[in-house]
């Protein structure tokens, strides 16, 4: 029989946990390799579509601030303009000052080359003017250097010592060039002008060209491609706005924006696997996340000259782009990326996201693998289950309703009522057994709680008795006051202790003739009023000695902070005005005589009471509504 249950219990088939394990590790396998499979061919849409979404995201906030930095540099350029117009009318006409001006602030470093001093770069005051950070080149020209030529050079110098450090923060360097090789530049840190070549003509390159009348007639403001600044070592685009006055093309107004500006707005919260380009409606680049050093003798990059193979796909698709003014998603137009054009309205742009698709697949495969170890998770997250369930539903209803059973046959009723009811919270016919064996001992305990509560009720009635009778022995009936006997007890635990107390002995005068001729209950009631008036007294403990004596014991230290305290209760019994038209000291109110005596420790409780007696007796003598001690 034995064996046999050995047998049984070793068999796996027959275990409740075992078989649960088993079905649940199968079908959780199953669950896990349906969900790798769907997982694997649906991740790559879906994340494509994420990232797309994630790229639209990105392009929308990069481009807010280069919306904001390109319509702030057209505004500035208009700024830049009136104001010119405005110098250049006063120093058309004060041609003597402008000729003051152009000879105090020029100088001629080469034969036909005019350029701004050194000092007005670094900074100096003169003509009533502080000049600083303001270059200027005058080279080789057709055109003489004559009064209305000297007017426009020195109308454009104050204009840009006077808005230009206003803008240094927004773009590298603000300037008004000229169609006849003059270039006046504001820049805080290069002075251009200096540094220029002598031999250079800035119209036979395609920056100052590019705002010629012959080249654009139309007169309209136009932005550059990418290009390298030499002199300033930068990566660049320019903004120029024509500024001409009766037909004549008088300057531009004009802005260097530097690359790392462009890339610090556009790069801002891009994705960081994806790179950008910026680029005009003929495909030139104005920028882009990858440019390489090795370009900077290129004067404008473009698809003739920048081969980059991302450059030039990019360029194909725009170029083939039948609609300008929507954002558009290319998957197979580069290789191995997918394209995302959004149109910049303003300047007629388009900035370009490239995303490469092996990361797509990696992010794919990635969350497949990442489901699969998930799945293999949950499925021994399961398995832990099965066994917590076969221990909550089996092995703790069982082991808990021996425990009850055991405690009911010890008669230990109490715990099982008192056992927390998390202990109870089973199921089936072990909870209707554990419910019927709680019925049962609450019954037991209801029986002896009744005749707990009943030694109880007379326990407390029998402390309540005990507790009238203390104060009926300890407080005087009438006056509410403590009697004699607390007096005695109290004065007995001040003379064995360390506190020095003043014991006072009160005596309401000729309170006999009172009660002769007033009667007992006008004098109960005098008794009354003085007694409570001595229980107010803060600090003092009062007591009804015996009869119209009273007692009051009260600590030193509040003698010896208050001495009149005794004389002060003998005011305030007279002050109660309490009619008394027959006593012997020919008053008309109640009144009180006090003798005093300090508590001397360690004596006698006779002893005390003696010294407190004849000080009273002494005020008595000397006539009542007195105080007589010795406690000074």
């Amino acid at each position: 029989m034995n064996r046999r249950q050995s047998s049984r219990k070793l068999d796996p088939h027959e275990q409740l946990g075992r078989r649960l394990g088993l079905r649940i590790s199968f079908w959780a396998l199953l669950v896990l390799v349906v969900a790798s499979i769907i997982t694997f061919f649906s991740t790559y849409p879906r994340y494509q579509e994420q990232v797309i979404s994630s790229l639209k995201q990105d392009i929308q906030a990069a481009l807010v601030p280069t919306d904001v930095l390109f319509s702030h540099v057209t505004n500035n350029a208009n700024i830049l303009a009136k104001r010119f117009l405005d110098h250049y009318q006063h120093q058309s006409e004060n041609q003597a000052e402008t000729n003051i001006l152009f000879q105090s602030w020029f100088e001629q470093t080469s034969p036909g080359i005019t350029r701004l001093k050194q000092v007005y770069f670094d900074g100096i005051s003169d003509n009533h003017y502080l000049l600083k950070g303001i270059s200027a080149f005058i080279g080789q020209s057709d055109s003489p250097l004559d009064q209305e030529r000297k007017a426009r050079i020195v109308a454009a110098t104050l204009t840009l010592n006077e808005l230009g450090p206003a803008w240094s923060e927004m773009v590298s360097n603000s300037h008004l060039s000229m169609p006849e090789n003059a270039l006046i530049i504001f820049s805080e840190n290069i002075p251009w002008g200096r540094q220029a070549d002598k031999d250079l003509i800035m119209t036979d390159y395609s920056v100052l060209q590019s705002s010629l009348q012959s080249e654009n007639p139309e007169r309209e403001p136009n932005w550059t491609g990418l290009y390298f600044d030499v002199s300033a070592g930068i990566w660049t685009i320019t903004y120029q706005r024509p500024i001409d006055l009766n037909g004549k093309h008088l300057a531009n107004a004009s802005f260097d924006v530097e690359l790392s500006k462009l890339l610090d707005s556009l790069q801002k919260k891009r994705h960081s696997k994806a790179d950008f380009m910026l680029l005009n409606q003929q495909g030139d680049l104005i920028a882009a996340s990858n440019i390489s050093n090795k370009l900077k003798n290129q004067p404008l990059l473009n698809h003739d000259n920048y081969h980059d193979p991302l450059y030039q796909a990019v360029y194909k698709v725009i170029a083939k782009n039948n609609n300008p003014n929507n954002k558009q998603v290319f998957e197979n137009a580069l290789p191995n990326h997918l394209l995302i054009l959004q149109p910049i309205p303003g300047v007629d742009w388009w900035y370009a996201a490239l995303y490469p698709e092996d990361l797509i697949r990696e992010q794919a495969t990635t969350h497949s693998l990442i489901l699969s170890i998930t799945g293999l998770f949950i499925l021994g997250l399961l398995l832990l289950i099965v066994h917590w369930q076969v221990t909550i539903e089996v092995s703790q209803p069982l082991h808990r309703l021996a425990s009850v059973a055991g405690l009911m046959d010890t008669q230990n009723y109490r715990d099982v009522i008192t056992t927390s009811t998390k202990q109870w919270q089973f199921k089936g016919e072990v909870k209707l057994a554990l419910d019927a064996f709680r019925t049962m001992a609450r019954r037991f305990v209801k029986a002896q709680h009744g005749l707990e509560k009943q030694v109880q009720l007379r326990t407390a009635e029998l402390a309540d008795a005990n507790q009238r009778l203390q104060q009926l022995a300890h407080v005087d009936g009438l006056t509410g006051l403590l009697n004699r006997r607390s007096l005695d007890r109290d004065l007995k635990s001040i003379l064995s202790g360390e506190i020095p107390h003043v014991l006072a002995l009160a005596d309401i005068d000729d309170f006999k003739l009172f009660n002769d001729h007033y009667g007992h209950e006008a004098g109960d009631r005098v008794l009354q009023q003085v007694g409570q008036c001595l229980s107010q007294i803060s600090g003092v403990h009062a007591y009804r000695y015996g009869g119209e004596e009273f007692a009051l014991l009260i600590p030193q230290s509040l003698v010896d902070a208050q001495s009149s305290i005794l004389e002060d209760v003998v005011k305030q019994i007279t002050q109660m005005e309490i009619p008394h038209q027959y006593n012997s000291r020919n008053a008309d109110v109640i009144s009180l005589s006090i003798g005093a005596a300090k508590v001397p420790l360690g004596q006698a409780l006779s002893t005390v009471i003696k010294l407190a007696d004849e000080n009273l007796y002494k005020a008595k003598k000397r006539g009542g509504n007195c105080v007589d001690s010795d406690i000074r």
